[in-house]
């Protein structure tokens, strides 16, 4: 058995990676034909949905499309605005995202790109979070939180719009979207998606397997010698290792590393990292 090294890739600046096990004859081909050398990642669909996959789709797709200086929000609603399901929530940010298209469309912009997440327990807390680009300003956008025109003009509840920035020199956007996918998990549970995203994102991007670049023998050795992670970045030239936040599978303790390595009964050592582009 060889091992398998994939990395899924964010606009080429962020890479998510996996070494595992894998049988030779399954992965030579697909269909019956040569892997292409990449491939766009396809979008979670969330019926039998794995919610780690679609945290990583969603942490790959913000890290795709935003920069710090980009805007994360969180929108609420007044009690007389107060949707009464996610369904009717869905349609006020549909109406919100409309309104702001159209005044981006007079200022000849092209149409917002967003990631954003609904949450709330019950029909009383229902709120949204968005990451945004920030062609328009803060104050424009805020201005577009409101039903009505002139005199009858009401805003529909509070918002907070602030700038990405990174914090103790990790990157703002993954932070956010960490944040922001917390309780995938639970939407997973009950089989209810509420996380949506503006059709004009690039796509993760599915690389090239290197499907024998790593052994049991080799992979064994460089942890021993303790030279794993100097090998991963020179074999990944001009990227580096970065540190992320894991469970500690025997303290279940939060904790942040740069190898998450975990031993599985059929497919052996299972090896995950992230790397970014070196600044």
């Amino acid at each position: 058995m060889y091992l398998r090294n994939i990395a899924i890739s964010a606009d080429n600046k962020y890479r998510e990676c996996s070494i595992l096990g894998k049988s030779v004859p399954v992965d030579l081909v697909k269909g019956g034909r040569p892997r292409k050398r990449k491939e766009n990642a396809s979008r979670p669909v969330q019926k039998n949905l794995n919610y780690r996959n679609a945290q990583k789709w969603f942490r790959l797709s913000a890290v795709a499309n935003f920069n710090e200086g980009d805007y994360t929000a969180e929108f609420t609603f007044a009690p007389e605005f107060k949707p009464k399901s996610v369904e009717e929530c869905e349609k006020e940010i549909k109406n919100f995202i409309k309104r702001i298209n159209r005044a981006r469309n007079k200022k000849n912009l092209p149409k917002m790109k967003y990631l954003g997440v609904i949450e709330g327990k019950t029909s009383d807390n229902l709120h949204f979070h968005m990451i945004l680009d920030n062609l328009l300003n803060r104050d424009e956008i805020d201005d577009l939180w409101t039903k009505g025109r002139g005199k009858n003009k009401k805003s529909i509840g509070f918002t907070h719009i602030n700038k990405i920035k990174s914090q103790n020199g990790q990157d703002g956007v993954i932070i956010k979207a960490n944040y922001l996918t917390k309780e995938f998990k639970l939407e997973n549970q009950k089989g209810k998606r509420k996380w949506f995203s503006s059709r004009n994102l690039k796509k993760p991007v599915v690389e090239r397997s290197q499907n024998w670049k790593y052994t049991d023998s080799k992979i064994a050795r460089l942890l021993e010698n303790d030279e794993l992670e100097q090998q991963l970045e020179k074999d990944n030239a001009g990227w580096e290792l970065i540190e992320f936040p894991r469970k500690n599978p025997e303290t279940q303790k939060d904790e942040l590393v740069k190898l998450d390595i975990r031993e599985n009964e059929y497919l052996g050592t299972l090896i995950y990292y992230r790397m970014r582009r070196r600044r």
